[in-house]
């Protein structure tokens, strides 16, 4: 960036508000631009912007530069608030923007795309460059320097910008979350005092349960990129789909005591990430610190925010092909902060400073169109040669999960995947498929994205994993910023392999995948829905609207077809007179698969009047809300239940708790969080205790088990473990002795040894996953596979219940396979073995329910949907209420 151009942007190339509430003087603008204080009211800086008078501005500057910039909706938020975007480019690259698009995608496809065609685009393709802020609510600066960056480009009259947008064409999405930054505004105003106050302890610095940080189901959007669990992700993606840039920067908020933030990342960089796309990473980190340096602004790089994890914004995108970038910026959390050192800086800093890097990345980008194009192509040219040589992931439907196929098939389409099902029987590496089975080619655009989402074995650079040991030997923090393991198949409890051949199949649509209906009797007797995450959507429908439904505990056959347990019996005689006619709508809208059999006659197995058939009853649900839950397992609970399976629930503040009255519910869930045995006391303990023996299921999720093992709570009767004992022996330490017996350290080994805590707590699984059993004779584990697959993240691990005490419905499997992807410590993993995961234990008439750890995490971990599921709806149906 040429140094002329960056000092007049510093002097004042726009209205920013000067840390002592003065506004820096404006450069040479084109004054039919609205200045942003002209539509929002303030200086940008000077406040934070709430996200609809953003889009009044971005309104603003569309209608005075119709020739320059598109303006579009890319969906809605759960509360109802637009997503908008918005392109900007030279008036001639406005004019074909759709053409440009298109462009792009060609130039991805090379299957139908040859070298010269692909040449011939790229002469006359500007690059696209896409930048999106503030994913996270609370991080600000991001979104109000999207509105100094719109106007720069619109209004600026310097010729090097309109170099600019020659060469590129600029998609900003200004605020990727609504949601959260005008719940994050609304407590900063509702606090702040008569001056900007940069104390830490300020309340308008200390922003309330959930914080603005999440979406309104409190997910943290940054790790929803390939869940695409949220609408503000599956819009986000779908419309950066039909770009394809080929420059993704995310912009971010950090600590305050920390500076700026850019690439490159630190490690471990993931193994699939393209060779090219890396290397231009530095091209633009590079640029950034020229900036800075001549700014004297200081920065870091390398020694945080890794590229291992592909589900942040600044990662999922380079799976296909795009040089996907992170920005972090020092928060103020205000409008103003005071870092440790004493040293004091504004919000209007922090805008200006993530203005500037937009600008660099544009100008960069800009700068190397060319280059970049080029690289973007060699990537798919590259992808495709080493696809043929290596197939096709093949997904296989199975009897005991029906529907994980289906659930992972349509998440993959989701993210613009190509997927295929083979509707007969066939044959791939080596074995014999199910008909219903799924292909995911690699000869695709997105193939690379395939690989990475499907892959379990996709690990972290040895060296590294290498140092990781030194660190934990000496208890400092490991540098693994996220989890290590991902695979969705596993995550689905859903084989899938990767096969050097396969049928082509049929490819299938989003519309086209798990299509239920009901088939069999015209006179039936009962209708039977085989278990399945498609049984739990129409069982949560059928209690609604007021059905008798009762459900297996066992395996049972009628009419000559075996049906697993926790299928659903839907018996005609006691429901409505339209059932017939009612029950093929909900089918088709829950993806079900529904038989109307004629016989009720039952050849093995319960018979539909077993009591081992027990009838559900529609359970009052509530859940605990508020601190000390984690913000992003509370909304992970109340989004699975209510969005993804349509069944109210009732939030309740657990400062409530211990008072309320909790007779008229049925199940209470405590979602992951530490801090309930301080928040509850010991009447709030009493109370959930006694609810329980009266017929209520208590059901804790991670960090909830811990209060319900904690021997105060008098309710579970496991006990979470320490560290075993190192093979050292040392005599016990009286803390009130000044002096200790002495010992002698003969190795390093003994040294380390002698350094571990008395009671140290089993080192922390990186998020991990683990494979576990389940016990088919519990109905907890009512239609849940036999061995499913669990995402580990911490150290609890729990002592299993004694058979006189309860049932470990989900167990982990032996120190020798309980791995199935990601890095697991040695110790730990010798440690978790045959340890439970899922805890079932009767009291009074109630139920108590501990999963150790959360089923309902990131909203990812589809394959556990039932297992949560069945404590929800099948828990009632065993407990003894009264009612």
């Amino acid at each position: 960036m040429r140094t002329s151009f960056i000092a007049a942007i510093v002097c004042g190339a726009l209205l920013f508000a000067a840390p002592q509430g003065r506004a820096q003087t404006a450069a040479d603008y084109d004054p039919r631009i609205p200045a942003p204080e002209t539509v929002i009211g303030h200086q940008v800086g000077a406040r934070h912007t709430p996200s609809a008078d953003i889009r009044r501005y971005f309104e603003a500057l569309r209608q005075a530069t119709p020739e320059r910039m598109a303006l579009g909706e890319y969906g809605r938020t759960w509360e109802g608030r637009p997503l908008i975007w918005a392109a900007i480019g030279s008036p001639r690259n406005i004019a074909r923007l759709d053409q440009i698009r298109a462009a792009s995608l060609a130039i991805a496809d090379a299957r139908a795309t040859s070298p010269a065609q692909a040449k011939a685009l790229i002469a006359d393709q500007p690059v696209i460059v896409w930048l999106g802020y503030s994913v996270h609510g609370n991080e600000a600066s991001p979104a109000d320097a999207a509105i100094a960056t719109a106007r720069h480009l619109l209004a600026s009259r310097d010729p090097k910008v309109a170099g600019w947008l020659e060469q590129a064409v600029v998609v900003l999405v200004p605020t990727q979350n609504p949601d959260g930054r005008d719940r994050f505004v609304a407590s900063y105003e509702s606090a702040r005092g008569l001056n900007p106050d940069p104390d830490p302890f300020a309340a308008e610095r200390n922003e309330p349960w959930p914080s603005g940080r999440f979406n309104h189901y409190l997910f943290d959007l940054n790790r929803d990129w390939f869940a695409q669990t949220q609408p503000e992700t599956r819009g986000h993606s779908r419309l950066m789909r039909s770009f394809l840039p080929q420059v993704v920067a995310d912009a971010h908020e950090m600590g305050t005591d920390a500076t700026f933030f850019f690439p490159p990342e630190a490690d471990p960089l993931n193994p699939l990430l393209p060779a090219a796309q890396v290397r231009n990473r530095a091209l633009f980190g590079r640029a950034h610190a020229a900036l800075f340096d001549r700014q004297g602004q200081p920065y870091f790089t390398r020694e945080q925010y890794d590229a291992f994890y592909p589900g942040y914004g600044d990662n999922w995108p380079s799976y296909f092909g795009a040089i996907s970038m992170t920005y972090e910026q020092a928060r103020t959390g205000g409008l103003a902060a005071r870092r440790g050192s004493g040293e004091e800086f504004s919000y209007a800093d922090t805008v200006r400073n993530h203005f500037l890097v937009s600008l660099s990345t544009i100008e960069t980008a800009a700068a190397n169109r060319e280059r970049l194009l080029s690289d973007f192509r060699a990537h798919h040219e590259e992808m495709l040669r080493e696809a043929k040589a290596r197939g096709a992931w093949v997904i296989e439907r199975t009897a005991d999960n029906p529907d994980g196929a289906d659930d992972l098939a349509a998440l993959l389409v989701r993210q613009g995947l190509e997927v295929s099902r083979v509707d007969g029987g066939f044959d791939a590496c080596g074995r014999r498929h199910a008909a219903g089975g799924y292909v995911v080619s690699l000869a695709q655009p997105m193939g690379r994205l395939a690989d990475v989402l499907l892959d379990p074995t996709v690990a972290m650079p040895k060296a590294f994993v290498a140092e990781q040991e030194r660190r934990r030997a000496k208890q400092l923090p490991t540098e693994m910023y996220d989890v290590t393991a991902w695979s969705l198949p596993a995550m689905f409890n859903t084989p899938a392999r990767l096969c050097r051949a396969a049928p082509a199949g049929t490819p299938v649509g989003a519309e086209q995948i798990a299509r239920g209906g009901v088939s069999g009797a015209e006179r039936p007797i009962a209708y039977v829905v085989p278990a399945g995450t498609a049984a739990m959507r129409l069982l949560s429908r059928a209690l609604q609207a007021g059905w008798s439904v009762r459900s297996a505990d066992a395996p049972f056959t009628l009419g000559g077809v075996r049906y697993p347990s926790g299928s659903l019996v839907i018996p005609a005689a006691g429901n409505p007179a339209d059932l017939a006619q009612r029950l093929p709508v909900l089918a088709a809208e829950t993806g079900a698969r529904v038989t109307a059999s004629g016989d009720s006659w039952v050849t093995e197995g319960p018979s539909l009047g077993s009591p081992r058939m027990p009838g559900f009853v529609a359970p009052r649900v509530a859940m605990a809300w508020d601190r000390p839950t984690a913000a992003t397992s509370a909304g992970a609970v109340r989004w699975l239940i209510e969005r993804e399976y349509g069944y109210p629930v009732t939030a309740m503040r657990v400062s409530t708790l211990r008072a309320a009255d909790l007779s008229r519910f049925d199940v209470l869930i405590l979602p992951d969080g530490g801090g309930y045995k301080a928040e509850l006391g010991a009447s709030g303990m009493a109370a959930l205790r006694d609810w329980v023996r009266r017929g209520g299921v208590l059901v804790g999720l991670g960090r909830a088990a811990e209060l319900m093992a904690d021997p105060e709570a008098e309710m579970l009767a496991a006990r979470r473990e320490t560290a075993p004992p190192s093979d050292k022996k040392e005599p016990p330490r009286d803390p009130k002795k000044p002096t200790a017996a002495g010992t002698e350290l003969k190795s390093e080994q003994d040294y380390l040894a002698a350094l571990r805590p008395d009671e140290p707590s089993p080192d922390e699984a990186p998020g991990v996953l683990a494979l576990a059993e389940v016990d088919p004779d519990h109905w907890l584990g009512a239609g849940v596979p036999s061995r499913i697959n669990v995402l580990v993240d911490g150290g609890a691990i729990y002592t299993p219940l004694k058979l006189d005490q309860g049932v470990n419905v989900a167990r982990y499997a032996g120190a020798d396979e309980l791995l199935a992807a990601g890095h697991l410590w040695e110790e730990t993993r010798r440690q978790m073995a045959f340890k439970p995961v899922v805890m079932a234990q009767p009291s009074g008439r109630g139920w108590l329910v501990a999963y150790t750890q959360d089923p309902t995490a990131r909203g990812f971990q589809r394959g556990l949907d039932v297992l949560f599921l069945n404590a929800v709806f099948r828990g009632p149906a065993h407990a003894g209420k009264v009612r």
